[in-house]
């Protein structure tokens, strides 16, 4: 007999208009289940993870769960109260378990220390993006859950923070279902893709295996509901046929013919065609062949008072795809600025040819002005966008990134973050330019628009700059890739090359603590601090103190609101915020280091 699932969704409909965003859907999650749950933004996803964990109803259908099941729900957005300690919200989380104190510290301990934090003091306040992500992972798994569900994990993670949640998620012994647009996340992970799409019947298809799984039998599903729609067609039309000969519906057999001819066009009318919908993207190029495009000589970047990265030369000529890739607050954006012109270099020298023309997507979406609707944005001065040299209206432009009429007259703060994305891309692909440059262009982008922005990459004449933490999105078009870290830049040949190199420093330098650990001492083991630790030791409170000063004085510039206007100082401000809360962890963990080495040669 085959055990219970976990979760089991049959039939279910779900939509907020006439048309629903799935129709009849069954599902079963079952215990060990690795699930992806993949689609166009706007198709269903996060509603139906919502669903699966019971946070939301259906229209019809049922949805049934396993007796006594534990569900954790992590939304894309994590959410704390500021100024709470995290132990004390993951203590929060577990107080309606039903567990005592003991098993409760123990829990916290555990699932914090799991996840990479040495202190359960510190407040949600003073944590990046990935920090927080990772808070809320161990939220969910401190409910030691039966089933966890995560919506869109990975999304604002830089590439470290995303192999550690690979990493971890990986090991853990709970039924997995998530929504990502994260390929090779999906690869890694994924032991069936779920993808929500109209081309389909019931509006889904299931595939097992990842995601390399999934790509083929798509194809071949595609393939297969194209021959079916074909036959019918076929059909359709000798019927229409023989209706137009004027054969009287005198006969029984006649008027049965009739009516199934009208059941037959009826078919044909709702079902699934196999076309996928998707953005069409072909940038505006200028057509220049300068050999240098941009020139950069030894240049290097200090942001109060904090070098970001120093001696970095390289050179965009046409066909170049640079991708830019290192930890969040090494200095990406900032060097991308940099490029741009928007920042003068601290040292070094950049020289750009003569009439250079650049094109950008930044990380913040600057240039999308919230009070406009869709169609002033896109067409400012009429009802017509100039493309290539061809007049095209505004409604027909817009349809090539999936907007209907009735976008037109939405206001661009009323759209999803998929769609302020395409309108982005809808507006920069009239701009005739030399160099494109694109800061973190995946966010919110689902991965059908995704696939049609690598294609277009490959198809541009001009230079590609590349900030991205989709590794599949690098390794497929970045030609080199500039790695920043520990304040140095490296030029390698691909994504393949930095990630080896990665790997190797890492390598290296767990090797290297693990002989200072394992060594013997050649000299009698000291038994105090060295002289310059001990005088460290005596200054690092006044120094946390001065770095704190100075990450409080960022925050309160970022909180008044002064600056929310002006994007390029608001950008900065969040550079600097990123840098010296680096500089304030590393501080502290300094000093615990201090503290723990005295302790350890005081015993001794």
């Amino acid at each position: 007999m085959a055990p219970t699932p976990l979760i089991s969704a049959q039939e279910i409909t779900k939509g907020y208009s006439e048309r629903p965003l799935f129709a009849k859907l069954s599902l079963s999650i079952h215990d060990g289940e690795r699930l992806a749950l993949i689609g166009a933004n706007g198709c269903g996803k996060s509603t139906l993870l919502k669903i699966l964990a019971g946070l939301e109803d259906v229209d019809s259908g049922v949805v049934s769960v396993r007796k006594g099941l534990r569900c954790a729900y992590v939304p894309q957005t994590d959410i704390f109260p500021s100024h709470t300690s995290i132990g004390e919200i993951i203590e929060d989380v577990l107080a309606d378990s039903g567990l005592d104190h003991a098993e409760i510290a123990r829990r916290k301990s555990v699932h914090l220390g799991a996840v990479g934090f040495n202190d359960d003091s510190v407040t949600p306040s003073t944590l990046s993006g990935g920090w927080k992500k990772r808070l809320s992972i161990a939220c969910a798994l401190a409910l030691e859950p039966d089933c966890l569900l995560l919506d869109e994990p990975t999304n604002h993670l830089d590439i470290d923070s995303i192999l550690w949640l690979e990493d971890h998620l990986s090991s853990v012994s709970c039924a997995l279902v998530f929504v990502s647009h994260d390929r090779y996340f999906i690869e890694r992970l994924a032991a069936r893709v779920l993808e929500i799409n109209s081309a389909y019947p019931n509006n889904v298809m299931l595939s097992d295996g990842g995601y390399s799984d999934y790509i083929e039998y798509r194809e071949e599903r595609l393939e297969q509901l194209q021959q079916q729609r074909r036959s019918l067609a076929n059909k359709v039309r000798r019927e229409v046929e023989w209706l137009r000969q004027g054969v009287k519906a005198r006969t029984t057999k006649s008027r049965a013919r009739i009516n199934e001819a009208h059941k037959m066009i009826d078919t044909l009318k709702g079902s699934p065609t196999g076309e996928q919908q998707r953005a069409e993207l072909d940038f505006s190029s200028t057509q220049r062949r300068t050999k240098e495009l941009l020139k950069a000589e030894r240049i290097g970047q200090v942001i109060n008072d904090t070098p970001l990265f120093s001696n970095i030369s390289l050179v965009l000529s046409p066909g170049s795809r640079l991708a830019v890739v290192g930890p969040n607050g090494s200095g990406k954006t900032t060097f991308i600025r940099t490029l741009l012109g928007e920042l003068a270099p601290a040292s070094g020298k950049l020289a750009r040819a003569t009439n250079v023309r650049t094109a950008c997507m930044d990380q913040t979406r600057s240039q999308l002005n919230d009070d406009l609707r869709l169609k002033e944005f896109l067409s400012p001065h009429g009802d017509s966008v100039v493309y290539q040299g061809e007049s095209i209206h505004v409604a027909a432009w817009a349809s090539r990134f999936l907007f209907t009429h009735n976008h037109l007259a939405t206001t661009l703060a009323s759209l999803s973050g998929g769609e302020r994305a395409r309108a982005l891309l809808a507006k920069i692909m009239v701009e005739e330019c030399d160099i494109l440059v694109f800061d973190e262009p995946t966010n919110d982008l689902d991965i059908g628009t995704l696939e049609t922005l690598q294609e277009s990459f490959e198809t541009f004449p001009g230079a590609i700059v590349l900030i991205t933490h989709d590794r599949y999105l690098l390794e497929r078009s970045a030609s080199s890739v500039l790695g920043l870290e520990d304040g140095e830049g490296t030029l390698y040949g691909s994504y393949a090359q930095w990630e080896a190199a990665r790997a190797a420093r890492s390598t290296k330098f767990a090797e290297k603590r693990r002989q200072e650990k394992t060594a013997e001492p050649r000299e009698k083991a000291a038994t105090k601090l060295s002289y310059k630790d001990a005088r460290e030791l005596s200054t690092i409170e006044k120094t946390i103190a001065t770095a704190e000063e100075k990450l409080s004085a960022i925050r309160q510039q970022l909180d008044s609101g002064e600056f929310a206007s002006n994007a390029a100082k608001l950008s900065e401000l969040c550079q600097a915020l990123t840098a010296q809360q680096a500089e304030v962890d590393s501080l502290y963990e300094r000093w615990q280091s201090l503290e723990s080495l005295r302790e350890s040669l005081r015993k001794s």
